[in-house]
């Protein structure tokens, strides 16, 4: 969030097309100062954490008071008119607004959640109290997707592909094409993408912020939104958050403090919850001490290959280089051989002397080793240490590749899919375990497979006029039981509606691997069967919205978001014609 405050100050003294569209200019000077963009990303914070776990309309509460409390202290902080006259009103209404400002205030969002749909849904509810015009919803949205991707490890050629995709936005034009006929517009249509393309482009969080200034327009909101993304993707120089820090009053200060501590907890907790499960490693490497020898070292290789297919982590103690990058610490064998050190757990981290520490990925981290040059690991050096060299590393990965290998045999033909077992198989190891791997087992399957949908039959106007028809000309005989076991034939096609099942206010189109997995719900139900492609476009094009696709409700179920859609529909298949 400060990376949007910097941004807010640095392109300050340059609003309203008063810079030459320059990178060249001073970051830091007497008018750089923030302005409404800060007092808003400050007011939007503090509003999600008091809000926290707690419903959408206490959620829109929070942000109005925030907003307004915010806004009357600092009033003078360049608010546009509209706002401005929403922030003094007793009951403030939204005002079908898609000015920017949705855009510059949503960059807390990008950072609270643990998924992107969360994410997304609070983005969009920053933005409807006062900006709930779509396109003023959308800019808030997009902000918010990047600031998400970003932190989660994204490159920017996904963000780029993701954002055109979802939000329809036009990324083609570079900075260059851009800069010489952009002016001073407020709108989220001509700012959100030419600040995304800003962050596409810049190769550091202060080049980022360089380029957003030289595009000039309305430049303070512009680079806010631009430096919120960079934040996420580069990080923030140390100096540069320092001077920011000197130009911002105590009480935003102090919601600063709050939210960095927020989100220091929540890693905490989310790492903690990470490295729960290596005791397997540490009791393998202990067995393996005792008695050295093939099978106790494939069982340490094993241990840690299990940890890698359970979204395990590593400690990995850093050296910070300059002001926002860092090297993995190593130690020198006898050998000559240079190992990166991991350790298992943070008590045999606190082993060794104090020092930054980054916990991440196993997977990633032993891909990133045969990426490189890199000899291996040691594997918790002050305790019962294991050397993982290069070469056990490559043989986890060719054991992981085999089982890959072995999974994709099994999926050769539709009709090795047809009985649904391997999706149940996959649904069920989903709700074991939520791992990326088991999600994306059931993404694969799901994209080849035929599902059924519990349907309501539905006749044409005229059919039912016409036995609506019948049954009154029985009633008016005196014989209304000559219409039992009558059949009546329809002269027009009979359509099938998809049933829609209701939770926590959200509506999903319902789907099952099999008749029998509908239960005593299904019976209530015609039933047809389409292939899950299918699905996505009838769910898609649903009348009430839906929030997304459920499958197997009523046992164990999976929901497949709205927004995940496009990731389906854009996997290859897995089938293989023989």
């Amino acid at each position: 969030m400060i990376g949007a405050i910097l941004g807010d100050m640095i392109g300050a003294p340059y609003e309203f097309d008063r810079g030459n569209k320059s990178k060249d200019f001073p970051l830091f000077g007497k008018d750089s100062v923030f302005t409404d963009d800060s007092v808003m990303t400050i007011a939007v914070a503090e509003a999600l954490l008091d809000s926290m776990g707690k419903s959408d309309e206490e959620v829109r509460q929070a942000l109005t008071v925030s907003m307004q409390k915010w806004g009357r202290r600092y009033p003078d902080a360049g608010y546009g008119g509209m706002f401005y006259h929403w922030l003094r009103e007793k009951d403030p209404e939204p005002y079908g607004s898609f000015g920017n400002g949705s855009a510059m205030r949503v960059s807390s969002a990008g950072w609270l959640y643990e998924s992107l749909e969360v994410t997304r849904k609070y983005a969009r509810l920053t933005a409807e109290v006062t900006h709930n015009h779509p396109e003023g919803i959308k800019g808030a949205e997009a902000v918010a997707s990047v600031i998400w991707m970003a932190r989660n490890g994204s490159s920017k050629e996904e963000i780029r592909r993701f954002i055109c995709r979802e939000f329809n936005y036009d990324l083609s034009r570079t900075c260059d094409q851009i800069r010489p006929g952009y002016h001073h517009v407020e709108t989220c249509q001509e700012t959100v993408p030419e600040a995304i393309t800003a962050f596409l482009e810049g190769e550091s969080f202060e080049d980022v912020v360089r380029t957003a200034v030289s595009l000039g327009g309305d430049c303070d909101t512009l680079t806010c939104i631009a430096a919120s993304m960079a934040e996420a993707f580069h990080g923030v120089p140390v100096t540069m958050t320092n001077e920011g820090l000197k130009r911002l009053p105590e009480d935003m200060k102090e919601v600063l403090d709050r939210f960095q501590g927020f989100l220091k907890t929540m890693a905490e907790t989310y790492h903690n919850s990470a490295l729960d499960g290596n005791e397997i490693i540490e009791e393998a490497i202990d067995r393996f001490e005792k008695d050295r020898n093939r099978d106790t070292l494939l069982e340490v290789l094993e241990a840690i290959r299990i940890r890698m297919r359970e979204d395990g982590h590593f400690l990995f103690p850093v050296y910070t280089g300059g002001e926002d990058s860092f090297t993995l610490q190593a130690v020198r064998t006898d050998d000559g051989r240079q190992l990166q050190v991991a350790f298992t757990s943070k008590e045999e981290f606190r082993k060794g002397e104090e020092s930054e520490m980054l916990s991440t990925y196993i997977d990633t981290m032993l891909q990133a080793a045969l990426d490189t040059d890199s000899d291996g690991f040691v594997i918790n050096p002050w305790g019962q240490s294991f050397i993982l060299a290069r070469g056990l590393i490559e043989m986890i990965f060719k054991a992981e590749d085999q089982e890959e290998e072995e999974w994709s045999a099994k999926i050769r033909t539709p009709e090795d899919l047809a009985d649904g077992s391997l999706l149940k198989e996959a649904l069920h190891a989903m709700n074991v375990k939520n791992t990326r791997r088991n999600f994306r087992q059931v993404l694969e399957l799901l994209r080849d497979s035929v599902v059924w949908i519990p349907c309501n039959a539905v006749l044409s106007d005229e059919d039912y006029a016409r036995v609506e028809e019948q049954i009154r000309q029985a009633q008016e005989s005196g014989n209304p039981g000559f219409m039992i076991g009558k059949e009546l034939e329809t002269r027009d096609a009979v359509h099938m509606v998809p049933d829609i099942l209701q939770n926590k206010g959200e509506d999903f189109f319902p789907v099952f691997v099999t008749i029998e997995d509908m239960g005593e719900y299904g019976e209530k139900f015609s039933k047809v069967q389409k292939h899950f492609l299918e699905v996505i476009v009838l769910a898609g094009n649903n009348k009430k919205n839906v929030s997304g696709i459920v499958v197997n409700a009523f046992s164990e179920p999976f929901v497949l978001r709205k927004e995940m859609f496009t990731l389906v529909k854009g996997m290859e298949s897995r089938l293989k014609k023989l």
